[in-house]
């Protein structure tokens, strides 16, 4: 006689354990592509360094709206990921000429505009979704929250944080 133990705590162990290697995996795509986009390996790191800052914003986002994580909010985080560095490309692949830090300031707020419309086009396209989910949209706020509350505040820092950690 065996007895087997699973259900919903099974499957939401399997889940997690499937979607961390789907991050892993993420990111190393991400690293390669930048690697020979930049020509560069420390470039990449410096880009990717904002994808686990920008997990601040979803934690922040969750707070606001009084949710919890769900596994769609899981599955945001891991598509954030590329969202952000998007933004991450825009800004290093134009300041990467700076000599100075003078020079990196004003490359970077040529780039503001571009950055902003980017992000802001993005999270108002998700707003209806995270802001007033009706019927069986409702199931996919979670995955809204997280990628426009992070993208948010991985805009900010792509804005503010990146120039200068490219220049350190």
């Amino acid at each position: 006689l065996t007895i087997l133990i699973g259900g919903a705590a099974k499957t939401s162990k399997e889940f997690k354990r499937d979607l961390k290697s789907a991050m892993v995996v993420a990111i190393l795509l991400i690293f390669l592509i930048l690697t020979l986009m930049f020509n560069s390996v420390i470039l990449p790191f410096v880009i990717i360094s904002v994808i686990p800052l920008s997990f601040l914003g979803v934690i922040i986002g969750n707070m606001i709206m009084d949710m919890n994580m769900t596994m769609l909010g899981m599955i945001g985080i891991v598509g954030l990921a590329g969202v952000v560095v998007n933004d991450g490309i825009v800004m290093i692949d134009f300041i990467k000429k700076a000599k100075s830090l003078e020079e990196v300031l004003t490359f970077a707020s040529h780039r503001l505009r571009p950055v902003l419309l980017t992000s802001i086009t993005t999270v108002f396209g998700l707003s209806t979704l995270m802001f007033f989910p009706s019927g069986q949209s409702a199931i996919l706020q979670p995955l809204a929250i997280a990628i426009g509350f992070g993208l948010i505040w991985g805009t900010i820092l792509n804005l503010f944080y990146l120039p200068i950690f490219y220049y350190i």
